[in-house]
């Protein structure tokens, strides 16, 4: 995930650089395993990644010299250091040494040392400022003003409720079986959810999320929520490794990132499982959480939506 269009001896270096990370810490767990041996298989690599040694930053520096591969292989060694399910001091240290030395800044390599250090109000805060959530207020003070920020603030504690954008989500329930609109009143009512513009309900803004459950097939479960995001990640246009990275840390490390995070859930980013949500979601043709107008979809059949979308199997 995140790496392509790399030679043979990058991805090898690459590899060396995750299993740098690996070796930070005692053993080999299986998850890393599972990480490496993806990560080789997605690179085209026919050996065995166990066999390739920990690589040193100068060493990875003389063979990746394009920023973008270089911010991509840190960002695969951040995901690296999760895998074991905790954030050690010695991978953190590791991973700042490498970023260091390629010229790589990105703002989750002081998350990971925040969390290596108990830190995790000022990790919160970091990842909020960041998130996709940040944007989406920065887009609803621009575009409405205060009213706006209050339509995404409120649901979260059960107010600024619309009944009549309510019972627009709810007509959607009289649509012909098969369409998309029908197919997401009836995930929604099945996961017994508020609709939009009730107490508790996601702001309209959000609803492409909702959307891409649907679209995409993917459950509410913790593994199902570890799709769609990777999925999400796969079709995003810009920072994609955000959402894989806050996706680990909820349902790998059982952190709350967000208000709508349960917290608790851990061992669920799989790497293969990822992996294929991802590679899916590179395939859509249009990012969807960025002015994706849905509501004309919503009374076409969800097989044609798919179709025109290029959301596969």
């Amino acid at each position: 995930m995140l790496l392509d269009n790399l030679t043979p001896a990058q991805a090898r270096a690459a590899i060396g650089a995750m299993r740098a990370v690996a070796d930070a810490s005692p053993g080999l767990h299986p998850d890393e395993r599972s990480m490496l041996a993806v990560t080789a298989r997605t690179l085209g690599l026919d050996e065995d990644p166990l066999t390739i040694l920990a690589i040193t930053p100068d060493e990875l520096a003389e063979l990746v010299a394009e920023p973008r591969d270089r911010l991509r292989i840190i960002q695969c060694m951040l995901l690296m250091s999760l895998m074991d399910g905790s954030a050690d001091r010695e991978e953190s240290e590791l991973i700042r040494r490498f970023a260091a030395t390629l010229g790589v800044h990105d703002e989750r390599v002081e998350s990971l040392r925040q969390l290596a250090e108990g830190r995790l109000t000022r990790l919160w805060l970091g990842l909020a400022w960041k998130s996709y959530g940040h944007e989406e207020f920065i887009k609803a003070l621009r575009d409405e003003g205060p009213r706006g920020v209050w339509k995404i603030v409120g649901p979260m504690m059960g107010a600024a409720t619309d009944w009549g954008l309510a019972r627009k989500f709810i007509s959607y329930g009289e649509l012909e079986e098969g369409t998309l609109g029908r197919e997401y009143f009836n995930w929604v009512r099945s996961h017994r959810f508020p609709f939009p513009g009730e107490p508790g309900g996601v702001p309209e803004r959000g609803v492409w999320h909702d959307l891409t459950h649907v679209l995409g097939g993917y459950g509410t479960d913790p593994d199902g929520e570890v799709q769609v995001v990777s999925f999400i990640a796969g079709y995003r246009r810009e920072d994609p490794f955000f959402w894989l990275f806050s996706i680990a840390l909820q349902f790998h490390l059982g952190l709350r990132v967000s208000p709508y995070s349960p917290g608790g859930h851990t061992g669920h980013f799989q790497p293969a499982m990822v992996q294929r949500a991802y590679a899916r979601g590179q395939r859509v043709k249009r990012d969807l959480s960025e002015a994706w107008d849905w509501a004309p979809e919503m009374h076409r059949p969800i097989a044609l939506v798919r179709e025109d979308l290029g959301i596969g199997e």
